[in-house]
Order: C-alpha cells, then sequence, then structure tokens
C-alpha cells in the first residue's frame, strides 16, 4: 500500500463486510464490525471504528458465511481520512498466504492490451477474477451484461457477471447456483481472437466514473474506449494534463477498477453544455506519483 511502490496489482473499488480485532491506540481490546472500500492482492482500504497508530497490527476476518473461515494479520499503514462511520486506513496483508480476498488477481503486466478491467464473478460457483477484456467480450458485456468463459473451478464455460457489494441483506442468499448459468453461457458473445486487439477505438456508451482529488465522483458517457486510453462526455470540464481516475464500465451496485489517468485534450461541445475529454492511461508498472 505505500505509495511509492510499484503497482503490483490492480485495486478494486469493493465493499467486503470484515471483523475486526485488536487493540485500539490505548491498548484497549477490540472486535467490531469494518468494510473494505479498496482491495488489492496485497492490502485494502478499510473502515473501521478504532482509533489506530500506523505500523499497528489488528486481524481481520470476513463476514460473509462462506468466507468466515478467511481471516489475515494486517499492519495499519497509515490513517487516510475520517468519515461519519469511522476512521480510513490503509493497510497491508502480512501472510498473503491467507488468500483473504478469495479473488485472482492476474500479472498486472497482462492488462496492456485489454480494453477494460473488471472484477467478475462465476454465477455458478460464485468464484472471482480480475479480468481483463478484449473488445470482442466488451462489446458481449455491453450488450448482455455478462460473459462467457471458462470457470476455472467449475471446469466448464459458465456466464460471469460483476461482482456485487457485499451488506447485511445479501450476504444469507450468497450461495453458489445450480447449472442453468453454465447451461445458457452459450447465449453470450466468448471472446474474440488476437487480431481484434490491435483494433485501435471501439465506439461504446458506456457509463463511466470519473474520479479527481478534492472532487466528488462524476459519472460520464464513455464514447469509445481503447487498450490505451478512453473518450468520454461529461458535464465537468477537465484540463489537458489533469490527473484523473477512471472506471468503464462503472456500476455502483458493483466492483469497479479505477485506473489512474491524464487528461490529453478538452474541447466544449455548445449545443450539447458538455465537454468532451480524451484520456490517457497513465501505465502499470511505473511508480505513482
Amino acid at each position: 500500500m505505500a505509495s511509492a511502490a510499484q503497482r503490483r496489482s490492480d485495486r478494486v473499488s469493493l465493499t467486503l463486510l470484515l471483523e475486526a480485532s485488536g487493540k485500539d491506540i490505548n491498548e484497549q481490546e477490540f472486535t467490531g464490525p469494518a468494510r473494505t472500500m479498496q482491495i488489492n492482492r496485497t492490502g485494502a482500504v478499510i473502515l473501521l471504528d478504532r482509533d489506530l497508530r500506523p505500523d499497528q497490527r489488528i486481524e481481520i476476518r470476513r463476514m460473509a458465511p462462506l468466507e468466515a473461515h478467511r481471516h489475515t494479520q494486517v499492519r495499519i499503514v497509515g490513517q487516510f481520512g475520517l468519515q461519519k462511520e469511522g476512521f480510513v486506513y490503509g493497510v497491508e496483508i502480512l501472510e498473503p498466504q491467507s488468500d483473504i480476498w478469495n479473488i485472482e488477481f492476474p500479472p498486472i503486466a497482462e492488462s496492456e492490451e485489454a480494453v477494460a478491467r473488471m472484477l467478475l464473478e462465476c454465477t455458478y460457483c460464485r468464484s472471482r477474477e480480475v479480468v481483463y477484456l478484449n473488445e470482442l467480450e466488451l462489446r458481449g458485456f455491453e450488450t448482455t451484461r455478462g460473459i462467457a468463459r471458462l470457470c476455472k473451478t467449475c471446469g466448464v464455460p459458465s456466464t460471469w457477471t460483476q461482482a456485487p457489494h457485499e451488506n447485511e441483506k445479501k450476504l444469507a442468499l450468497r450461495t453458489p447456483r445450480g447449472r442453468r448459468a453454465a447451461e445458457t453461457a452459450d447465449e453470450i458473445p466468448p471472446g474474440g481472437d488476437q487480431r481484434e486487439r490491435t483494433r485501435l477505438r471501439m465506439k461504446t456508451r458506456l457509463t463511466a466514473c470519473i474520479r479527481e482529488a478534492n472532487s466528488d465522483d462524476e459519472l460520464a458517457v464513455c464514447e469509445d474506449i481503447s487498450p490505451v486510453g478512453m473518450c468520454f462526455r461529461s458535464k465537468r470540464r477537465y484540463d489537458a494534463g489533469t490527473k484523473i481516475d477512471v472506471a468503464v464500465p462503472y456500476s455502483p451496485e458493483a466492483a469497479n477498477i479505477f485506473l489512474p489517468s491524464s487528461v490529453v485534450y478538452s474541447e466544449e461541445i455548445p449545443k450539447a453544455g458538455l465537454f468532451r475529454h480524451g484520456v490517457e492511461y497513465r501505465r502499470p508498472g511505473l511508480p505513482e506519483k
């Protein structure tokens, strides 16, 4: 989670319910609810109603019934803010073998030719993976809100959809489903071959979310997208050179992956009262400013 470190995996904005335990800044033992705001392979940003100090160690445990056996020790990297529900902390996982998130993160270098990045879930067994989509797969998702792909756990093709956020009401319903998902997988277009990835721009109407420091998130319309960037229309103007994070496809009800980006150009659309922006992704694996 250190800011100067190279990114080792995608950062996924996802709510997972946790139980945290340890000692607070006053050395008082506590056990209480917490939740993630963002996760990656080696850490997370969590919300917890306890005052803790940097380098302190606590234990977190998943609250979902099917994941309750997953727990690990984490180190408090630092306090990132304060919200009505509690303190926002960055944490580093100290026991990587615990697989606390039960999510497969592919090597980030594999994302260079991806048109989009999403956290997807097998609708049959509930396995979750960060998936890099090519153009044909993204077109299929745009049409059906899911894609067909081989599930390593099921051993057969199944339908994959965006992984939803957790809340108490839904936890009891998050159980593996029957074979219906795998049986209907052929209704969703599969991914294309390598030649499809060389196409420069894919026209689309997907919803994007634009995130800028010290500003509220803004929903925008993505006009086209490619492995190196995207173009979107929005009510707000972002000057060329502005550093932003973008998530596309975006859903407020599911996990989203925000990519560090830079605005390349900005132009006004007077008749619509909007602005069109061209964005270039800041390549993964480079040190973050």
